[in-house]
C-alpha cells in the first residue's frame, strides 16, 4: 500500500513537470510569432539563399539571306524590395512623384496616382516583392532603369529586373514547321534538332527566396556567367520560301486539298532553299469562303506515303542496273489493261485503247503502269530478291538522314517474304504501291540523278555563328558516290527529259512548254488507301530538276486528296513546280548573260502561248524579238526556238470543236463561246486538255471543260 502511494506521487510529479514544459514551449512560440516576428523573419530571409541556374540567351535562327526566322526576345518581371538595406527614404519621398509619373508613362497600365499608392503600401507593409510589371519589354526595361530613384541601383532603390526569354518568329506561319517550336518538352523542327547548339551553357548565380516563393538575385554578379547559344544560319531563302508557300496555298485552296508540301533543293550541295508544308484547317469554312491552311505538320519529312508513279524512276533504274533491261527494249502494253493474279492494272489511257508497243523510255515518258509492271515482272519475276537488292543499292530503302526532327522511315521490302509480301508485291512495288517514302526521300533520288549519280544528304543548315563569326560551316555530305552505272544514269536522264518535253508525248508535255528553260521530271498520281481500300481519293506529285541540260535545282511538289475532281500530277502539282522554278530563273543572275537589248547571248527566247496571230506579231515586233512565219489565218501555233519563234497556221473549222490546247484562257474562251459552247475551266495558265476532242461535231455538243496548267 505504501509503495503504491509513493508511485502515484512520483507519477503526478512527472506529469506536472511535462505540463509545465509544454506550457513554456507554447508560450515561447506565441512570443516568437508576435513580439519577435519581424526580427526572425529578417534573419530567415537573410540566410535563405541558394545557388540557382541562370538560363542563357538562346541563339537565333536565320535564313541564308539574313532574315531572322526565330529569335529570343527578353521579357522582364519588375519587382520592388522595400526592405533593401541601402534605401534612403528621404530620397524616396522626394522622388516618388516623378518616379510614379515615369512608371505610368512607360508601362501605361496604371495612373501615376495608382503607382504612388502601390509603392507607399509596399513601404508601409514592408513588402519585399511588390510586383510593378510582369512582362516589360527590353526597351521598357532600359527606360525604367533611367527613372528617378531606380537609376540609383539595385540596393539603393530595391528595384529588380528578372529576365526571361520569349521565342518569336518574325515571319509568322512562313516556314513555321521547319523552324520548329522551342519548349521544354517535345520540341520540333530546327529548334529540336539543333537544340544543343542553340541552347548555350547555363550560368550560376546566388539568389534569395522572398515571400511567395519567388527568387531574387542577391547581386547582379554571377558565380558562372551564362554563355549565349550559337546562331544557326539555315539554308532557307525566304524569298523562295514565300513563293513556294503562296503557290502551294493557292493550289490547295483552288482544289480544296487536304495537305501539300513543296521542297526546293540545290543540286550540287543538297542545301534546301525552300520547304513549305500546309494542312487544311479542321474548321469548316463558312459559305463562300475558302478553306484555311496552316503550317501545322511537316509533311516533307514526316509523312511517308505510297509515292505512285514517281517511284517508277527507281524501278526502271533497278531494271536497267540488275535486270538486263535496255532503254530501247519493247513491251506490248496492249489496250492498257492487264491482270496479275486476278488483280486488274490499267493505264490512264485504257479507255482510249491503250498505247500498244512501247520501249522502256516511252513507258516512262507516258507513265504506263502496265508497261512498267510487265518490265519488272519480266526482269525479276523469277528472282524478285535481286530487285529488292537493286533498290537497296540505289538508296531508297534508307532514310535520307536530314538533321531535322521527325523524319519517318521509308517502307521498302528488304527481303522477299517480309511483312505483307505476296505474289502481287513485285508488280505493285514497280508502280509505287506497297512502298512508302516521304517527299524528301523521293527528292533525294531525283537530286542524285541531276547530280551525276552522286547522292547527297539533304541539309537545312549552312553554318553556325557566334556574334557574326563563323564557328562551323557545313559541307555537302555524300550518301553514295554512284547510285547506278553511267549508262543507266544517262538513260534515266533521257527518260526524265522526255516527260516534260513540249515536243514529246510525256505526261508533263504542256506544263513547261512556254518556260524559257527545260525541266526534267516525273508526274505522279497515286490512289490514297483508306479504311475500305482505295476509295477514289488521289495524291498528285511532280518531282524533277531544272534546267534539264545543266541542273541547278531539284524540286518536289505533293498535294493530297483534292476535292475538285482534278487529281493528275501534271495539273495539280506541276503548276506549283513551274511557278517556283520561274521565280528562281527570273531572280538568279547566274541563269542570265548580260547583253545589249532584250535578248542576252546564249539565252532562250521567252515562250508564248498559242493564239491570235495579229496580237502575237504586234508583241514580237514591239519587243524586237525575232520570229518567222505568219499567214492569212487568224490563229497560229507558236514554236519557240533558241534564236527565233515560228508562227504556224492553226486551222479552225466551221461547225467543229476548235483545238484550243496550248492557248491562253482568253483566246480559248473567245473561240469556244463563239462556237456556242458553255465553258467550264479547271486550273490556271495554259489550256492543257479539253474534254471534247478537237474536230468533234458541234451539233451534238453544248458544254466543254478545259483543264489549265
Amino acid at each position: 500500500m505504501k509503495n503504491r502511494k509513493e508511485f502515484s506521487t512520483r507519477a503526478w510529479l512527472v506529469f506536472g513537470l511535462f505540463a509545465a514544459l509544454g506550457v513554456g514551449i507554447f508560450g515561447r512560440i506565441l512570443w516568437i510569432q508576435s513580439a519577435e516576428h519581424e526580427q526572425w523573419k529578417e534573419v530567415g530571409e537573410r540566410f535563405e539563399s541558394s545557388v540557382r541556374d541562370i538560363n542563357p540567351s538562346r541563339g537565333q535562327i536565320y535564313a541564308i539571306n539574313g532574315n531572322v526566322l526565330a529569335t529570343s526576345v527578353p521579357i522582364f518581371e519588375v519587382r520592388w524590395d522595400s526592405k533593401s538595406e541601402a534605401i534612403n527614404w528621404n530620397t524616396f519621398d522626394t522622388e516618388l512623384d516623378s518616379l510614379s509619373l515615369g512608371l505610368s508613362q512607360i508601362l501605361k497600365d496604371r495612373t501615376p496616382r495608382e503607382y504612388r499608392e502601390l509603392l507607399r503600401n509596399g513601404r508601409n507593409l514592408g513588402r519585399r516583392n511588390t510586383l510593378i510589371a510582369r512582362r516589360a519589354s527590353y526597351i521598357q526595361q532600359k527606360e525604367l532603369a533611367q527613372l528617378p530613384f531606380i537609376r540609383r541601383g539595385r540596393f539603393k532603390s530595391g528595384f529588380t529586373f528578372a529576365r526571361t526569354e520569349q521565342r518569336r518568329k518574325p515571319f509568322g506561319d512562313l516556314a513555321s514547321r521547319t523552324i520548329g517550336i522551342d519548349r521544354n518538352e517535345n520540341r520540333v523542327g530546327l529548334e529540336a534538332s539543333w537544340n544543343n547548339e542553340l541552347s548555350g551553357s547555363i550560368g550560376k548565380q546566388i539568389q534569395r527566396r522572398i515571400a511567395g516563393g519567388e527568387w531574387m538575385p542577391v547581386s547582379d554578379d554571377f558565380i558562372l556567367e551564362p554563355k549565349a547559344g550559337l546562331d544557326v544560319i539555315s539554308s532557307i531563302d525566304m524569298h523562295l520560301q514565300d513563293v513556294a508557300s503562296n503557290a502551294l496555298r493557292q493550289q490547295l485552296q483552288e482544289h480544296d486539298a487536304a495537305w501539300g508540301t513543296v521542297i526546293l533543293m540545290e543540286v550540287s550541295t543538297g542545301m534546301i532553299r525552300a520547304m513549305a508544308n500546309l494542312t487544311r484547317s479542321s474548321d469548316t469554312p463558312k459559305e463562300g469562303e475558302l478553306s484555311q491552311y496552316f503550317e501545322s505538320f511537316n509533311h516533307a519529312i514526316g509523312t511517308a506515303v505510297e509515292p505512285g508513279s514517281t517511284f517508277k524512276l527507281a524501278s526502271l533504274m533497278a531494271a536497267m542496273s540488275e535486270g538486263g533491261v535496255q532503254a530501247g527494249d519493247e513491251i506490248d502494253t496492249g489496250n492498257g489493261v492487264t491482270h496479275f493474279y486476278g488483280k486488274r492494272m490499267s493505264d490512264s489511257n485504257a479507255d482510249q485503247g491503250g498505247s500498244g508497243i512501247l520501249n522502256t523510255t516511252e513507258i516512262f515518258e507516258v507513265s504506263s503502269n502496265v508497261g512498267t509492271a510487265l518490265t519488272i515482272k519480266k526482269a525479276f519475276g523469277e528472282q524478285p530478291q535481286i530487285f529488292l537488292n537493286a533498290l537497296k543499292n540505289i538508296g531508297v530503302q534508307a532514310p535520307c538522314g536530314v538533321r531535322l526532327a521527325g523524319e519517318s522511315n521509308p517502307m521498302v521490302y528488304e527481303n522477299v517474304g517480309d511483312g505483307r509480301w505476296s505474289g502481287l508485291s513485285l508488280t505493285q512495288m514497280s508502280i509505287g504501291y506497297e512502298v512508302t517514302q516521304t517527299p524528301l526521300q523521293t527528292l533525294t533520288l531525283y537530286n542524285a540523278v541531276a547530280n551525276g549519280g552522286k547522292s547527297l544528304r539533304p541539309q537545312l543548315v549552312e553554318r553556325l555563328e557566334n556574334n557574326g563569326q563563323v564557328v562551323k560551316a557545313f559541307e555537302p555530305e555524300v550518301l553514295s558516290q554512284r547510285i547506278c552505272q553511267p549508262h543507266v544514269l544517262a538513260a534515266c536522264q533521257t527518260m526524265l527529259n522526255r516527260v516534260a518535253d513540249p515536243e514529246g508525248k510525256g505526261t508533263a508535255q504542256y506544263v513547261f512548254a512556254k518556260s524559257p528553260y527545260r525541266v526534267a521530271g516525273k508526274t505522279g498520281t497515286a490512289r490514297i488507301a483508306g479504311p475500305n481500300g482505295y476509295d477514289g481519293r488521289y495524291r498528285a506529285s511532280f518531282a524533277g530538276y531544272f534546267p534539264a541540260e545543266n541542273p541547278r535545282y531539284s524540286c518536289i511538289v505533293v498535294i493530297a486528296d483534292t476535292r475538285s475532281g482534278v487529281y493528275y500530277g501534271s495539273s495539280i502539282a506541276g503548276p506549283v513546280f513551274r511557278e517556283l522554278a520561274n521565280k528562281v530563273y527570273a531572280t538568279d543572275p547566274s541563269f542570265h548573260t548580260t547583253s545589249a537589248g532584250l535578248l542576252a547571248e546564249n539565252c532562250r527566247l521567252p515562250g508564248s502561248k498559242d493564239g491570235a496571230q495579229a496580237d502575237l506579231i504586234q508583241l514580237y515586233e514591239s519587243l524586237e524579238l525575232p520570229f518567222q512565219g505568219g499567214s492569212a489565218g487568224d490563229w497560229v501555233t507558236v514554236t519557240t526556238g533558241d534564236s527565233s519563234a515560228v508562227l504556224s497556221p492553226r486551222s479552225i473549222e466551221t461547225n467543229r470543236v476548235p483545238d484550243v490546247r496550248g492557248m491562253g484562257l482568253r483566246d480559248a474562251l473567245y473561240l469556244l463561246e463563239n462556237a456556242g459552247l458553255q465553258v467550264k475551266t479547271l486550273g490556271i495558265g495554259t489550256v492543257r486538255r479539253q474534254s471534247i476532242a478537237p474536230g468533234s461535231d458541234l451539233t451534238t455538243t453544248h458544254a466543254i471543260t478545259l483543264e489549265l496548267s
